[in-house]
């Protein structure tokens, strides 16, 4: 009998940020980002699993608004560690990542460790732009059957 887990990553979605403006210099830049979730995992898979999750940068209020330029950077998560980042169920641990890419190959993290962050040039007359967050758990990982979990804080610096 194969056991199946089902696998969630919760990414942050974070409260408008104030700290920057779009256009003029009036409208709020808002940071929001959607859940990876996984669905079921199987450990006895050949391959790894895969799913993807956005994070989104737009001007609160589009109209005549231009996006400054600025960093986004992904935390380690509650483990606290990159490689590779872990999903909880309870004390059990599932090892996954976040990537840039869908080749899988770099991590998208806070700049430290190996990780790089994402970073977005001010464009004229642009006032919302999505980067996707390429998730993969390693197969053969053979855990408890669970809800596993873990969370992401999005930090965009301008």
């Amino acid at each position: 009998m194969r056991a199946r887990l089902f696998a969630l990553l919760c990414l942050l979605t974070p409260a408008p940020v104030l700290a920057a403006t779009c256009g003029a210099g009036l409208n709020p830049v808002v940071v929001t980002a959607t859940s990876t979730a996984f669905s079921f995992y199987a450990p006895g898979a050949a391959v790894p699993t895969h799913a993807n999750g956005t994070v989104t940068v737009a001007c609160f209020i589009a109209l005549a608004s231009t996006l400054p330029a600025f960093t986004i950077a992904l935390s380690a998560g509650t483990t606290g560690g990159f490689t590779p980042r872990q999903l909880s169920f309870g004390t059990n641990r599932l090892g996954y990542n976040l990537y840039t890419t869908a080749s899988y190959a770099t991590i998208w993290g806070d700049g430290s460790n190996t990780t790089v962050t994402q970073s977005y040039s001010a464009s004229l007359g642009l006032a919302l732009t999505s980067f996707t967050a390429f998730g993969s758990v390693p197969a053969h990982q053979y855990v408890l059957p669970g809800f596993y979990m873990d969370s992401i804080t999005v930090t965009a610096t301008y």
